[in-house]
């Protein structure tokens, strides 16, 4: 679960963008060759000549001209991604913990990569054993098709963890979830009673049995891939974040090979179909098997809506601009709570299989291609989060600017809010605004997502291609 950030930049939601295409590059020496931009990495970039053949060419052996092309069209180069290496590259059975000093009441533990603070004395072997899943996902991500690993506020990444619900909630938790990553702070919280741990007459243990740590790698993704959060719409992260935390686990390492993955997205089908009693619960072949015969739709929504929808109507339902119906809510189902509650009790859990179905579509089915396209719709936002930023610093200017400007000899402002001044002055000019719709920063890259297609053609595509790969009758609406 993501807090939204609703920002404003160029391309219409859905407009094409700009393939980088094939440009004539100049060497320092003048040595000219045709190719084809495809990111900067550390202080080179990435060529591809024909045939395919990929170069990195230091920034100082180019001529000024391709330097201030590449500052203008900046991305980060990451070699082609083809699948996750096998299971046994994630495996972490022995997570080395430090406990540290604390101030009252405030337990101190590090691993390699996290530093969790905790209400309650959870003591160096329980620790080990709570940590794993989180250095095992951290691993995990190392590999992200994404080529997206996030940096720690400081040194390491900060988990707090609560001795009771309340406490996590005062903290910024939600009621009933188990785990949240607040986006501002940078903080993973997740209350010990959603982790199996409980306080007992020897202190507090982690009961017998599993379990659902789904949550928990969940949040874990969003921290992690950090810095897609305002460059992605809700669907991409929500659905990024539920394909990596239903990834299955077994004896301490994450199971990546095609067909773990795809038993993964039956056995998310399966208990959600089931509600909640089916959640958290084991999910065997037996169960997929009648799953995917049963004939019986599991019910999601349009993949080309899922496509195109804003972080508004995400969160709230409705489209940007459009306020609730305001009789959703009057008539009463025979459970006696109103058809929208219903509605919307079913909504987000709809939309969360969807997406996650969709991020599956593009990791799995269409591998390196879907990967490529998911990249390029995170390069072009980020194209149009750089001219927003730029359009921020030049109003700054401009508003200094204008504050000299009125200090000058002559210069007033009239009772209408003109400004008056001597003919020989010139009055700073606002910078243009380089954005019309609200929604660009998030949206304005699907095109590259698309491949020039439009959302519904691909739409109808994914929805068929999820069904043959997963053998399951799915409904769409």
């Amino acid at each position: 679960m993501l807090p939204v950030v609703m920002v404003c930049s160029g391309l219409a939601p859905g407009q094409q963008a700009p393939a980088q295409a094939s440009r004539e590059w100049t060497s320092v020496d003048g040595k000219k060759i045709t190719a084809e931009f495809l990111g900067v990495q550390g202080t080179s970039v990435a060529l591809k000549v024909a045939g395919g053949q990929v170069s990195l060419v230091p920034l100082v052996k180019l001529s000024a001209d391709d330097n201030a092309f590449i500052r203008k069209n900046s991305f980060v180069y990451h070699p082609v991604w083809q699948a996750w290496p096998p299971d046994t590259d994630y495996a972490m059975r022995n997570v080395p913990v430090k406990e540290e000093p604390g101030m009252a009441n405030s337990f101190i533990y590090t691993t390699p990569h996290f530093r969790f603070r905790s209400d309650v004395n959870l003591g160096t072997p329980l620790m080990k054993d709570l940590a794993q899943v989180f250095e095992l996902t951290y691993s995990l991500h190392t590999k992200s098709p994404f080529g997206i690993l996030a940096q720690p506020k400081k040194d390491l990444f900060d988990a707090w963890l609560f001795g009771t619900t309340e406490n996590y909630m005062r903290a910024g938790g939600l009621p009933g979830t188990a785990g949240i990553y607040l986006l501002k702070e940078k903080v993973f919280l997740a209350p010990l009673e959603q982790m199996g741990v409980r306080p007992g007459s020897a202190g507090w243990r982690k009961e017998s049995g599993s379990y659902d740590s789904s949550t928990v790698i969940h949040e874990l993704t969003h921290m992690l891939t950090h810095d897609m959060l305002n460059n992605l719409p809700l669907w991409v992260n929500e659905g990024y974040a539920e394909y990596i935390s239903n990834i299955p686990i077994e004896n301490g390492s994450f199971k990546t090979s095609r067909e773990n993955i795809r038993e993964g997205v039956l056995n998310k089908l399966v208990r959600e179909r089931e509600g909640a009693s089916g959640r958290g619960r084991v999910v065997g072949i037996g169960d997929r098997v009648s799953f995917q015969k049963s004939g019986t739709p599991t019910v999601l929504r349009r993949v080309a809506k899922v496509l195109q929808m804003t972080d508004e109507e995400w969160v709230t339902g409705h489209p940007p601009g459009t306020a609730p119906d305001p009789l959703a809510g009057i008539k009463l189902t025979p459970f006696g709570t109103s058809a929208g509650e219903a509605a919307e009790r079913m909504r987000l859990p709809r939309l969360y299989q969807t997406a996650h179905l969709i991020l599956y579509y593009f990791i799995q089915i269409e591998g390196e291609k879907g990967v490529t396209k998911v990249r390029r719709f995170l390069n072009e936002n980020q194209k149009n989060m750089a001219g927003y930023l730029q359009y921020v610093e030049d109003i700054a200017k401009y508003e200094t600017q204008m504050e000299e400007f009125m200090k000058q000899p002559g210069v007033t402002r009239t009772e209408d809010g003109r400004i008056r001044y001597p003919s020989n002055l010139i009055v700073p000019q606002p910078p243009e605004v380089p954005f019309k719709d609200p929604n660009v920063l998030k949206l304005g890259g699907l095109g590259a997502l698309l491949g020039g297609e439009s959302a519904n053609d691909v739409g109808a595509r994914i929805e068929i291609a999820l069904m043959k790969d997963l053998g399951a009758k799915l409904r769409f609406e």
